[in-house]
C-alpha cells in the first residue's frame, strides 16, 4: 500500500477508528496487527521478516544484558548483532557475493539465488541494531516485552523506509500512549500534504524524463543530458523527503512523533555538511554504531580516511548490492575526507560568508548531483554514458528543448526556489496562523493538483527498494 493510494487510505480510516475504539493498553497489538496487515500487503510470504528480526532483537538484548562479564556482554552482543544481519545478507547480498567473490574471482559455476527482497529489510535491520546496541550501552532500558519490541519495529509510518529511530526516540511513546485525537490534526494533514506534493507533484511529473535518458532508448541531445542529471537530484529528494514527510503526518495523526530526516540538504555547504542534512536518521546512525566505534577522529591523519572510507563504502553497499552503489558511497566518503582537510585550512582564517557562502553552496549541490549519476545508473557503462552525454551529445534546437520540458524545467525552478524555505517549522507555523477558510481551501488545492498530476503513474518510493 503506498501512502498515496485508494487501498492505504481505507486501511488508514480503519485503523485510526479501530485506535479511537480500542483501550490504551491494548494499542501495542493493534500496532502490531496493523504494521502486519500493512507489510502483508506487499507481499504475504514476507510479512514474517520484520518479526523474525524483532524476535532476535528482543532475546539479542535480553541474552546480551545477562551476561556476567563485560566481555561476556560484548561477544553476546556480537552474535545477535550478527543474526540481526543473517537475513540482509541473505535477501539483499548473496547473489551479489557470489557472482563477485565465486563466480568471477573462481570460475564458480553461474547460480543465482532467486527470492524477492522483503521491502524496507535493511531499515528493520538498522533499527533493531540501534535497540539491542542501545541497551548494551545502557542508552535504553532491556525491554522485557517482546511485544513492545515488535510493534517499535513494525509501526507502519516508519515500517518500510524510516526514520530509522533509535528505541528512545519511539519506545517511551509506544509505552505511554496519548488518547485518540490527543494531537493537532491540522499539523499532521499540513505536513502529509507536503509530502503528498513533492510525491506526485514534483518526483512522479520527472521520473519519465529521467528514465527514458537512463533507459538510453533513443538518441538525446546534451540538454536532455543535463535535464535528466538535474532532474534526478530532484527527483530523489522530492521522493524520499516525500515520504518522510507523508510518515511523519501520518504518525502525529496517530499522536506519535518521528523525527525529522531532511533539512534543506541542497542548502549544504560541503559534503560533510550534506549528510548531517540528508537522510539525517541514516547518517546518525553510520556514525554512531559504525564510525566511531571503528575509531571515529581517534590518531587522525590516516586513521580517520580510512574510517570515513570504510563507513562510506558501506553506507553506499546499504543502498543497493552493485559496484556502482559502493563507487557512490567511495566518491561522497573522498569528498568528505576532503572536506576535513579544507576545514582545518579554512580554521586558520574567516569563515565563508557572502558570495563565498553561496559559491561553496553552488559546488557542493553539483558534485552531490554528479555522485548521483552512479546512484542511479544500473552499471557503470550507462553511468559514463550519462555523465559524458552533456559533452559528447549534440547541442540540440534550445527552442524546441524549452517548448518541450517546459513544466519539468519550471518544476526545477519552483523547487531550486522553494527549497531553502522546506521546513517543517513553517509548515507549522503555516497551519498554527492561517485561519481555516484559507488553510483548509489551499490543502484541498494541493491534493486536487498532485492526484491530477500523478495519477496513473505513480511509482513506490525510490528507498522501498533499499
Amino acid at each position: 500500500m503506498l501512502f498515496h493510494s485508494p487501498p492505504f487510505f481505507v486501511f488508514f480510516a480503519a485503523y485510526f477508528v479501530a485506535q479511537m475504539l480500542v483501550p490504551l493498553r491494548w494499542r501495542l497489538w493493534l500496532i502490531i496487527v496493523g504494521g502486519t496487515v500493512f507489510y502483508g500487503w506487499w507481499d504475504p510470504r514476507l510479512v514474517w521478516v520484520p518479526h523474525l528480526l524483532a524476535l532476535i532483537g528482543w532475546a539479542g538484548a535480553r541474552w546480551t544484558s545477562a551476561g556476567v562479564e563485560r566481555r561476556s556482554q560484548r561477544r553476546r552482543l556480537a552474535v545477535s548483532v550478527s543474526l540481526l544481519l543473517l537475513p540482509l545478507l541473505v535477501f539483499k547480498y548473496a547473489n551479489f557475493l557470489y557472482h563477485t567473490l565465486v563466480q568471477e574471482l573462481a570460475g564458480g559455476p553461474p547460480w543465482t539465488l532467486a527470492v524477492p527482497l522483503p521491502l524496507g529489510i535493511s531499515f528493520v535491520t538498522f533499527t533493531m541494531i540501534a535497540y539491542v546496541v542501545d541497551a548494551y550501552r545502557g542508552l535504553y532500558r532491556v525491554e522485557r516485552r517482546a511485544s513492545m519490541v515488535s510493534a517499535y519495529t513494525v509501526f507502519f509510518p516508519h515500517l518500510i523506509a524510516g526514520p530509522i529511530l533509535r528505541p528512545r526516540e519511539l519506545m517511551p511513546q509506544l509505552d505511554r500512549p496519548r488518547p485518540a485525537l490527543a494531537v493537532s490534526a491540522t499539523l499532521g494533514v499540513a505536513i502529509f500534504t507536503v509530502g503528498l506534493a513533492k510525491k506526485l507533484i514534483f518526483a512522479t511529473s520527472l521520473a519519465d524524463t529521467v528514465d527514458r535518458v537512463y533507459a538510453g532508448s533513443a538518441a538525446f541531445s546534451a540538454c536532455d543530458y543535463l535535464l535528466a542529471i538535474y532532474g534526478f537530484s530532484l527527483q530523489i529528494y522530492c521522493d524520499f523527503s516525500g515520504y518522510t514527510d507523508m510518515a511523519i503526518g501520518l504518525a502525529l495523526l496517530l499522536g506519535v512523533r518521528l523525527p525529522n530526516n531532511f533539512d534543506r540538504p541542497y542548502a549544504s555547504r560541503s559534503v560533510a555538511e550534506f549528510w548531517r542534512r540528508w537522510h539525517k536518521t541514516l547518517s546518525f546512525w553510520l556514525r554512531d554504531y559504525l564510525y566511531i566505534p571503528l575509531g571515529g577522529n581517534r590518531g587522525g591523519g590516516w586513521f580517520r580516511f580510512r574510517n570515513i572510507m570504510i563507513t562510506m563504502v558501506l553506507a553506499g553497499l546499504w543502498h543497493g548490492a552493485n559496484w556502482t552503489f559502493a563507487l557512490w558511497g567511495a566518491f561522497h566518503g573522498l569528498c568528505i575526507a576532503a572536506n576535513h582537510v579544507l576545514r582545518r585550512r579554512r580554521s586558520r582564517g574567516k569563515p565563508p560568508g557572502g558570495a563565498r557562502h553561496w559559491a561553496a553552496v553552488a559546488i557542493t549541490f553539483h558534485v552531490v548531483t554528479l555522485g548521483w549519476i552512479l546512484f542511479r545508473a544500473p552499471n557503470l557503462a550507462v553511468g559514463w554514458r550519462v555523465l559524458s552525454g552533456p559533452f559528447r551529445a549534440p547541442a540540440g534546437d534550445l527552442a524546441d528543448f524549452v517548448t518541450l520540458n517546459a513544466f519539468p524545467l519550471a518544476l526545477l525552478a519552483i523547487f531550486l526556489l522553494t527549497h531553502p524555505i522546506d521546513t517543517h517549522a513553517r509548515v507549522r507555523l503555516a497551519a498554527a496562523r492561517l485561519p481555516a477558510t484559507v488553510l483548509w481551501p489551499a490543502i484541498a488545492l494541493i491534493w486536487a493538483v498532485s492526484f491530477a498530476l500523478g495519477t496513473g503513474n505513480a511509482g513506490k518510493f525510490i528507498y522501498f527498494d533499499f
